[in-house]
């Protein structure tokens, strides 16, 4: 049953994501043969590799006699510069779009707004981001109802899926 030719090493395996964020492989590394060039769910290109620095997308992390949980997500941020993966990106520039095209929103709530969102969505299990996603439910009260609809969709779907184990 077990394959000899896959061998764990402790640490994380690379991941293989498609450009709109669906997970091809948590197992790139140790098992290509399930990779994809493209994504068999939407079709969009797959990557194991930050676009910005080059550092592989970590995937399931193998640890020597214990189990350890497969992620359900993708990764939103690199691990190792930090700056959001495309499928993030897509969504955040989404909402900057939608934020700073809003004319019920002045340009400071609009700033703030974004400052605020950014912070939530970079860091949902800090002990900052329930107070600060309040304040930008307060905030976002003003804004035009697809905007609003489309920000708190984004950051409760987001907040729910790092808030899994």
């Amino acid at each position: 049953m077990s394959d000899p030719s896959f061998e764990f090493h402790e640490g994380y395996d690379v991941a293989q994501v498609c450009l709109n964020g669906h997970v091809v492989n948590f197992f790139a590394g140790s098992l290509p043969e399930h990779n994809e060039n493209f994504c068999s769910t939407c079709g969009e290109k797959t990557i194991i590799q930050c676009p910005h620095c080059n550092t592989k997308i970590r995937g399931h992390y193998h640890m020597f006699g214990a189990t350890s949980f497969l992620p359900e997500v993708s990764p939103a941020f690199c691990h190792n510069c930090g700056k959001p993966y495309p499928w993030m990106e897509d969504r955040l520039e989404t909402a900057k779009e939608l934020l700073y095209h809003d004319d019920k929103l002045s340009l400071d709530d609009r700033e703030k707004l974004w400052g605020l969102l950014r912070y939530v969505m970079s860091d949902p299990k800090s002990d900052l981001a329930p107070a600060k996603k309040k304040l930008f439910e307060i905030g976002i009260v003003k804004a035009l109802p697809a905007t609003r609809e489309f920000l708190l969709d984004l950051m409760a779907k987001y907040g729910a899926e790092m808030s899994k184990p």
